[in-house]
């Protein structure tokens, strides 16, 4: 395992991919507190700005053998545009999860596959993964395509495993291993 970076910071033709600040806490919002946008994350839309909040705070702790979150920001003009993540790592096993969430009126621009692109090299580059899987809602198509666009493999489905709005969803379990990832680039 190599060593890291104080604070990985990564960037894209497009994007900048920096530690959350505080001031970041309206332009999450515009995620957080989107419901169209939160309908496929574990948890419902914020309805309180304070709730955001203390997302961002949290978001700022640095702990790169368990998580680390990365506030996505345009290049062009600095906006936070939305998150992109790795977390439940196991770097005994060397693996971890990914997740993202952008602003709905960034959608369809291919920026979170920018995003995610470089966050996957940076966990089978840097951190020297050996698998990152993605817990995808099976009605979130376009997540779905985001994944299997960088090869990540359908492994299974979890049934009814979060109870969200009244009703259980399944999750579908994708993973990308670093020999595939490896081939890729």
């Amino acid at each position: 395992m190599r060593e890291l970076a104080p604070f990985p910071a990564l960037a894209t033709a497009r994007l900048r991919l920096r530690a959350f600040r505080l001031d970041d806490v309206d332009a999450m919002h515009a995620c957080y507190g989107d419901a169209e946008a939160m309908r496929f994350w574990n948890r419902p839309a914020h309805v309180r700005r304070s709730e955001t909040e203390r997302v961002v705070r949290r978001s700022t702790v640095f702990a790169p053998g368990k998580r680390l979150l990365w506030a996505v920001e345009e290049a062009a003009g600095g906006a936070c545009i939305g998150m992109v993540n790795y977390h439940n790592t196991d770097l005994a096993q060397r693996h971890a999860e990914i997740g993202y969430l952008l602003r709905r009126d960034r959608w369809g621009r291919g920026l979170a596959r920018e995003a995610v692109g470089a966050v996957l090299g940076h966990c089978f580059g840097a951190m020297g993964l050996h698998r990152v899987q993605a817990v995808i809602d099976p009605e979130n198509v376009a997540s779905r395509r985001l994944v299997e666009g960088f090869g990540f493999t359908q492994e299974g489905v979890l049934r009814e495993t979060l109870f969200l709005g009244g009703a259980w969803r399944d999750d579908v379990i994708y993973g990308l291993l670093a020999r595939e990832w490896g081939a890729r680039t």
